[in-house]
């Protein structure tokens, strides 16, 4: 049975040297290409940018030239058709007006209108000749087209005009002949569309036709804006110099684009091109994808080349590396270490050369040392049962056996120690070490008992004990020996503990005698402070308790006369005078009833045991920080300040930081109550830091009305304050002083000049003395007991201020 294996932690993911060179030489490929490629994107962008905003100008400026070429002819043969009709009959204009529209550009219709804007012939291509004679003699004198061109010779174009023929829209030219008639021709928006296409030619921006009134009459863009879209208040409209060309940029459809303006004179029509910006403009994406196609191709090389270039690398290491699994596995051979091109696998093949014979010879100062040794010692492989692998020198001669006989086989297999010893040692040796006693047998079958010492070695692939076995029999004859004198000397102890045992029952009886005088003495002293204490907080309860009987007293009488006027009659009146009664009667109970609980509570805060405390280790400015925010809300509406300038860190205490708490809290609420007492302003100021003899030092300060010298003695005592009757019970600073003193191990004492103030100083121990009363406790309800014994209760800052008022005349407590 062998010792069950420890778990050995997951071998990280490895790859070959093979596949580390190949994936380098591929990143660094690639991440070249990246950083270049990237770099020419960078810089050309803006370049790309500015080519297509000049490429963009000037096909705008291009095209303005060439449709104002293309529609100049439709507008000179237009002209040249108002000539013709001078003077010419209904029958021959219509004729006349037949054979124009099919010279040039396209018009749908021409008509010839009178003065007044009569239809009197019309032009119509062969699908509208049935329509002749419905047109002539309409009125279309309200056309905005015909008083335009009516107004001022020359051709006038329109975006706006409505088709006679279809209702829709369409593009119109006027022109007004000699004799005041006005000829108009309609031109479709398919049919401008296709005369601004071939205008434009092969290049691929899209371009807006947009007439004066900013209406977009053709888009070459597949006609979506056309006769939907209205530019005039556009900002790059508005941006644009009146008859001038220019670049803008502008946002249209949830995209930025750049746009090119450029103004025809002669058609008073703006030819707007416009192209996108950043990745949907095509000259940044030919910029982008050049690179990525050069990325991915370089990619695909790499892929192919790393491999080999790599193999060619590593091959020697390869050699290196099966010349070293050889030494490893003691095959020393006689052929030298290889050696290639590369001057580092070289030199590893050097050292690992190196470090293979230093390795032999280790190896053999081991074997040395081993046989050497003068303990008994073996080594086993926990992996084949614990067979033996060697033996020293020592070994055969302290157990009888030759070294031939026992290698390869286990303690059982030469009797050395039984099934149950065998099993019992391997079920010990879980750990890396083992000590343990055992009594093995020799070669000739004599017992021996050793202690047996058992050290783990792990290997790749072994496990390996070593054992050594020490001769115990000796030694635990002379340990029998020494327990026999022990025992013999235990007896004379024995005697001389008798005498002392009555020696010891004399002086117990004599201490019992001085602990109970002691504890009578105690007794008799903790009675009369008790009365002291009962004395003064009876005369304090007198009074609120007295008024409380009194309204009492007065609500019972009202409640007399109350119900003895019920037999005469219940007025309204009698009603209210008892409600008001009653009412002024449970005020004035409640309120004293109120104070007596309030003196109530500080005597039980004076009086009960102190039996622990919650103590822990913090920072003097954590507690400052804590009672000063929690006293502040109280604060909000007064004329008083309270600022601290105690460190963050540096003064740690091991202490109890609720007494230490309240004891801060007891002295800023007598100086707010009575340091300030009929005063519109005050400043108490809390300082701390760390004195010569390693104690801390709390200060808090005023600059109020001070303690009168006849009372700055007292000021500590019970019962000492000068606001008797008016809420004050001179028990706080009391209270806060025992807590100083008997649970922080501290002192508080007091400087004050009448009129210039008080300062009180806490110097602690930075750790606190541990009580015997908590300690004792062990536990958290000690621990609160503890904290009311002093007045600091765990109810938190609201219990302790009550009792935190006596200071003498002017800031003494009232």
């Amino acid at each position: 049975m062998t010792a069950p294996m420890p778990q050995r932690e997951q071998a990280p993911r490895t790859w070959r040297l093979r596949t580390h060179l190949s994936a380098l030489l591929v990143v660094t490929m690639l991440l070249t290409i990246a950083l270049v490629g990237s770099a020419i994107v960078v810089a050309r962008l803006p370049g790309a940018e500015r080519d297509t905003q000049a490429d963009l100008q000037t096909e705008v400026e291009q095209l303005a030239g060439r449709l104002e070429l293309l529609l100049g002819t439709a507008q000179d043969r237009l002209e040249l058709l108002a000539a013709l009709l001078d003077g010419a009959g209904p029958g021959a204009a219509n004729a006349l007006l037949d054979e124009g529209l099919r010279a040039g550009l396209r018009f749908d219709a021409v008509y010839q209108l009178s003065r007044s804007g009569v239809v009197q012939a019309a032009g119509l291509l062969d699908e509208w000749q049935p329509r002749r004679r419905g047109l002539v003699g309409r009125d279309l004198s309200s056309s905005s087209l015909f008083q335009e061109a009516s107004q001022r010779a020359g051709a006038v174009w329109s975006g706006r005009y409505a088709s006679v023929l279809t209702g829709l829209g369409a593009v119109g030219l006027a022109v007004r002949g000699e004799d005041g008639r006005v000829l108009i021709a309609e031109v479709s928006s398919e049919t401008l569309l296709g005369a601004v296409r071939v205008a434009a030619g092969r290049r691929g921006a899209s371009v807006w036709i947009v007439d004066r009134h900013g209406d977009v009459i053709a888009d070459t863009d597949g006609g979506r804006e056309q006769g939907r879209l209205n530019i005039r208040d556009w900002p790059l409209m508005q941006a644009q110099p009146v008859g001038g060309t220019g670049v803008v940029a502008f946002g249209h459809r949830g995209q930025t684009r750049h746009a090119a303006i450029a103004h025809s004179d002669a058609l008073d029509w703006y030819l707007v091109g416009h192209a996108p910006q950043g990745w949907a403009n095509p000259r940044v994406q030919r910029l982008v994808i050049y690179p990525a196609a050069s990325f991915a191709t370089c990619l695909l090389v790499g892929l192919v080349v790393a491999p080999f270039w790599a193999h060619r690398l590593t091959r020697p290491l390869q050699s290196i590396l099966d010349r070293a699994a050889r030494a490893t596995r003691g095959e020393a051979g006689d052929r030298a270490w290889p050696r290639g091109p590369v001057a580092e696998f070289n030199q590893l093949s050097r050292d690992l050369e190196a470090m293979a014979n230093a390795l032999m010879e280790r190896e053999q100062k081991f074997l040395a040392i081993f046989n050497a040794a003068p303990v008994p010692m073996s080594v086993t492989d926990a992996r084949r049962g614990y067979a033996l692998l060697d033996v020293n020198e020592a070994w055969c001669r302290a157990f009888r056996y030759q070294r031939a006989q026992v290698l390869g086989r286990t303690g059982v297999d030469i009797g050395m120690v039984s099934m149950a010893q065998g099993k019992a040692l391997q079920s010990r040796l879980r750990a890396l070490r083992m000590q343990d006693e055992a009594v093995l047998l020799c070669g000739d079958g004599t017992p021996i008992q050793v202690q047996v010492f058992a050290q783990r070695v792990e290997l790749a692939t072994q496990d390996l004990v070593l054992w050594a076995a020490v001769d115990i029999g000796p030694l635990r004859r002379v340990e029998q020996q020494l327990r026999e004198l022990n025992q013999q000397l235990g007896a004379r102890v024995a005697q001389r503990t008798e005498a002392l045992a009555a020696s010891n029952a004399e002086l117990a009886s004599t201490v019992a005698q001085l602990g109970a005088a002691q504890e009578e003495l105690v007794r008799t002293e903790k009675m009369a402070a008790l009365g002291s204490l009962v004395a003064g907080v009876a005369h304090e309860l007198h009074t609120p308790l007295g008024n409380g009987v009194m309204a009492v007293s007065a609500m019972a009488d009202a409640v007399g006369r109350f119900q003895a006027g019920m037999r005469a009659g219940i007025r309204r009146s009698d009603l209210q005078q008892v409600l008001d009664s009653v009412e002024q009667g449970c005020d004035i109970a409640g309120r004293n009833l109120r104070r007596a609980a309030d003196l109530v509570h500080s005597f039980k805060q004076v009086a009960v045991d102190r039996t622990s405390a919650q103590r822990r280790s913090f920072e003097l400015a954590e507690v400052v920080h804590e009672m000063v925010v929690s006293l502040k809300p109280s604060f909000a509406r007064q004329p008083w300040r309270i600022e601290v300038d105690v460190q963050a860190e540096g003064l740690r205490l091991d202490s109890y930081p609720g007494a230490l708490g309240q004891v801060l809290g007891n002295l800023i609420q007598n100086a707010v109550l009575h340091g300030f007492d009929g005063r519109d302003h005050g400043t108490v100021r809390i300082t701390a830091g760390r004195g010569d003899d390693g104690a801390i030092r709390l200060r808090v300060a005023d600059d109020g009305r001070g303690i009168a010298p006849a009372h700055l003695a007292r000021v500590f005592e019970p019962f000492m304050t000068t606001r008797m009757g008016r809420g004050g019970t001179g028990l706080g600073l009391h209270i806060s002083r025992n807590a100083v003193a008997e649970l922080l191990g501290g002192t508080l004492t007091v400087q004050s000049t009448e009129g210039q103030g008080a300062v009180f100083e806490v110097c602690l121990p930075a750790v606190a003395p541990v009580v015997a009363a908590a300690a004792g406790a062990g536990g958290e309800g000690a621990g609160e007991a503890q904290a009311q014994a002093h007045g600091m209760g765990a109810a938190g800052p609201g219990r302790a201020m009550a009792p935190a008022r006596h200071r003498g005349a002017g800031s003494a407590g009232a």
